[in-house]
């Protein structure tokens, strides 16, 4: 019998996901508010609501874009606690402030259930081929009865140790992301203000000791200014970007770079560049005076 797992959050992140633990053998159920045509198309079993996730699986992932929508779907009214089944885990995929996921913690364990700190870090690429990787944290012998369905997902699901520690690795992993993708813009920015052809700035820059993944993916789309299709919505990695900065303003770290980066994300997003993908941020550092 197919082991039963349920996904909410079935956007660019959750759906491959969920395709991955299809191929492995799970039954998995899944629920977002739009349109499950594409998932029931790759052999998932849409629910009507949270609640009804609940009903059939005792093992959740969520995977949303802030604190409100996990509050919802766990421990709303028709959330999956709801469902009234004590030993439900849930593993929690979202990038959250520290207190944000504590309180889900709480509230979730007082239904009878356990939820993990789980963060993924990866493009949608990487989830696809697997080597999206999770910082999983929180109680061990949950995770361990999780497990399966962790593997079911990536090849790199790593356990951290207490509740939190995934969340702290994260903000750590989209620090470097955040300031990975500002200095490509900026490196982009100063190449065309220098006469160079873009397209063979990042040829060349690629396969140098000067590359990173983010320079890989988002130098092209910023060369070409096509960023109508969000891979990482500006606006997300925005929210995201507040929340590091946050943490290292709480714990008393300095992290010039991340206050940096999140004040240029706030003006692409004032800019009118919440949806689109993060590589515009590039329009705001181009524009900028003396960059041209």
């Amino acid at each position: 019998m197919e082991e039963a797992v349920g996904l909410i959050g079935l956007g660019a992140i959750g759906l491959p996901l969920a395709k991955n633990l299809i191929d492995k053998g799970f039954a998995v159920h899944g629920y977002r508010r739009s349109d499950m045509a594409e998932f029931a198309e790759i052999g998932g079993r849409p629910a009507a609501s949270p609640r009804e996730i609940g009903e059939q699986c005792k093992i959740v992932v969520t995977c949303l874009p802030d604190a409100k929508a996990v509050h919802e779907v766990v421990v709303g009214p028709q959330g999956v606690a709801a469902a009234q089944r004590n030993g439900f885990v849930i593993i929690e995929l979202s990038t959250l402030a520290l207190s944000d996921k504590n309180r889900l913690r709480e509230l979730t364990a007082l239904e009878g259930g356990t939820l993990l700190d789980c963060p993924l870090s990866g493009l949608p690429s990487m989830v696809k081929q697997r080597t999206a990787v999770i910082f999983a944290s929180g109680d061990q012998q949950a995770y361990e009865r999780v497990r399966p369905a962790l593997d079911g997902m990536t090849d790199k699901a790593i356990y951290l140790g207490e509740f939190g520690v995934g969340s702290k690795m994260k903000f750590t992993a989209n620090l470097l992301v955040g300031v990975h993708i500002l200095a490509t813009a900026e490196a982009l920015a100063l190449s065309a203000k220098a006469g160079l052809p873009l397209d063979q700035v990042i040829k060349v820059i690629s396969p140098s000791g000067g590359t990173s993944l983010q320079f890989q993916v988002r130098a092209p789309i910023m060369a070409a200014r096509n960023w109508d299709t969000a891979l990482a919505a500006t606006s997300m990695v925005l929210k995201d970007m507040e929340i590091i900065a946050g943490f290292a303003d709480d714990i008393g770290c300095p992290a010039p770079l991340i206050h940096i980066v999140r004040d240029y994300f706030a003006q692409a997003v004032e800019h009118g560049l919440g949806p689109k993908d993060i590589a515009a941020v590039y329009e705001v550092v181009a524009r900028e005076p003396g960059v041209g």
